[in-house]
């Protein structure tokens, strides 16, 4: 890792193997190019476009000029954002006991409320398959929804988890729900009937957040912050997912974001790691960025880092983004 200070910016050389025994380690650059003020919780990119939520608030930002971002619209929920995921126009916001709400983002000037659900106790995110979406719920555990009438979903059946209900994602037809301590379920969303787990995996240090490698990039994998660590879970037969192992990082893992084999992970005051899972039993530090402040999360888009940085570690307020351009990708 070379280190350049200049001009008052920081460039890290970083360099990341590649397969192949005569081609020679590219060099990549994490070059800081920008920054967005808070307050900010939580950021997720898609294209040119930065979603951040903020307590009630959900922003959308155009980020195509990584120097000028320019704010657009945003949409205020009567209750705190507890996380939300992003499905090409729609925005699926678990918003605490107002439940979750389905966000049409396709006019980034003018989000607006499309459709939303109530769900028993407290809500924290929701993610999608078709016109099913699937919820995670405090009181309920995992909620599946049928969205096929937008604005007036309506419940297909919830499974309750052994523990306390924290993140889920969807990979096709797959979803992939977490609770703590230990348990990670897996559900096939195209079966009828009630809603049971396909298979589930108890291991210690289960992850409060997670997010999987796009289905087109081999093997899949799914990972998050667990314990204070990179857990690393090889999911590529979703009836019998496989703890892989834990990366051990030098701060405390708070959120994840995958791009490829690389995943960021925004790891407290040590900053931001990259670890190489293209071997998930064997992963590998290959890159760090150590920020002023803190790392609370992260998401990559393409060629670009979006990391968000505070001393805090519950509220926005204190928080920005800052805003990487890894060079050599583009």
């Amino acid at each position: 890792m070379k280190r350049r200070l200049g001009g008052g910016s920081l460039l890290l050389g970083l360099t990341l193997g590649l397969c192949g025994t005569a081609t020679a380690a590219p060099t990549v650059v994490l070059e800081p190019v920008g920054k967005i003020s808070g307050p900010v919780d939580m950021v997720r990119a898609q294209g040119d476009r930065l979603y951040v939520s903020a307590h009630k608030t959900f922003t959308i930002y155009d980020v195509a000029n990584l120097s000028e971002p320019q704010q657009k619209g945003s949409y205020e929920f009567p209750e705190e954002i507890w996380n939300f995921r992003l499905d090409r126009d729609r925005a699926y916001v678990g918003a605490n006991f107002f439940g979750l709400g389905i966000l049409d983002i396709s006019d980034p000037a003018t989000p607006k409320l499309a459709g939303s659900h109530k769900t028993l106790g407290q809500a924290k995110v929701g993610a999608a398959f078709g016109s099913k979406i699937v919820i995670i719920d405090h009181m309920e555990g995992v909620v599946v929804i049928d969205a096929s009438k937008e604005a007036e979903p309506s419940g297909l059946g919830s499974f309750f988890v052994d523990g306390y209900a924290r993140d889920v994602l969807t990979s096709g037809s797959i979803a992939y729900a977490v609770d703590s301590p230990s348990g990670l379920y897996v559900f096939d969303l195209s079966r009828s009937g009630p809603l049971e787990p396909l298979s589930v995996l108890h291991a210690p240090g289960t992850p409060n957040s997670i997010e999987i490698t796009a289905p087109s990039h081999g093997a899949a994998r799914l990972c998050g912050p667990g314990g204070g660590n990179l857990q690393i879970y090889d999911v590529s037969n979703p009836a019998e997912p496989l703890r892989a192992s834990t990366f051990v990082t030098p701060g405390r893992a708070h959120r994840v974001s995958i791009n490829g084999d690389l995943v960021y992970v925004a790891d407290g005051a040590a900053g931001l790691q990259v670890v190489d899972i293209t071997n998930p039993v064997a992963p590998s530090l290959v890159a760090t960025y150590p920020s002023a402040r803190p790392a609370r999360d992260v998401s990559v888009a393409g060629s670009h880092v979006f990391l968000v940085v505070g001393d805090s570690e519950r509220q926005g307020n204190d928080r920005e983004i800052v805003i990487l351009r890894i060079a050599g990708l583009e």
